[in-house]
């Protein structure tokens, strides 16, 4: 994820006033945020909001971090429980394929079966991942799209790595049986 250590150099010159430093934290770490925060809002201006919330948080908070933990990982924490405190605000909305962004599907020059069906699947899968309760999106994001340890993602969510291991596997089943489904409602 980065140089931990050239980290903690920005946040203690922060905390000494120069706060201007804050925007080499921001910039190394602002796609990270926001591809969390799109992963698991699903929409953009939203995202885009609640990000900047987040990256405000992140500096008030800054005094109260103790280096226990990488700060992207501690930043990844304090993301994760706002876009669940965000998702808990709002009313349950429909997640629907419109959601899903056009730029990852754009057409391909050599347009095969295969490219078709893994296309297909692709879609499918996302819609699968977007029908998941927003905790298991988090994980599935944590887990898949940044390769994070499992170690990791515990001290994000505040689960133990036993529970994230065994709600992995569950996610996983589900994901597989929704596809299932999906799959042969596409073939009736």
């Amino acid at each position: 994820m980065g140089n931990n250590h050239e980290d903690i150099l920005w946040i203690e010159e922060i905390l000494k006033g120069q706060t201007d430093r804050y925007a080499l934290l921001v910039n190394k770490y602002k796609d990270m945020l926001f591809a969390l925060t799109m992963g698991m809002l699903k929409n953009r201006e939203e995202a885009e909001e609640v990000s900047q919330d987040i990256f405000v948080k992140i500096f008030n908070a800054l005094p109260k971090f103790q280096h226990k933990a990488k700060f992207s990982t501690w930043m990844y924490r304090i993301a994760y429980n706002e876009c669940i405190s965000h998702l808990r605000k709002q009313k349950p909305h429909t997640l629907s394929v419109e959601n899903i962004s056009p730029s990852a599907f754009a057409e391909k020059e050599d347009n095969t079966d295969e490219a078709d069906e893994t296309e297909r699947k692709y879609v499918l899968l996302k819609q699968a991942i977007e029908q998941l309760h927003e905790t298991d999106r988090g994980l599935v994001h944590f887990f898949y799209f940044d390769n994070l340890p499992v170690n990791e993602i515990a001290q994000i969510t505040g689960l133990s790595v036993s529970n994230i291991k065994t709600k992995l596997f569950r996610i996983r089943k589900k994901l597989h049986e929704s596809l299932k489904l999906m799959m042969e409602k596409e073939m009736a």
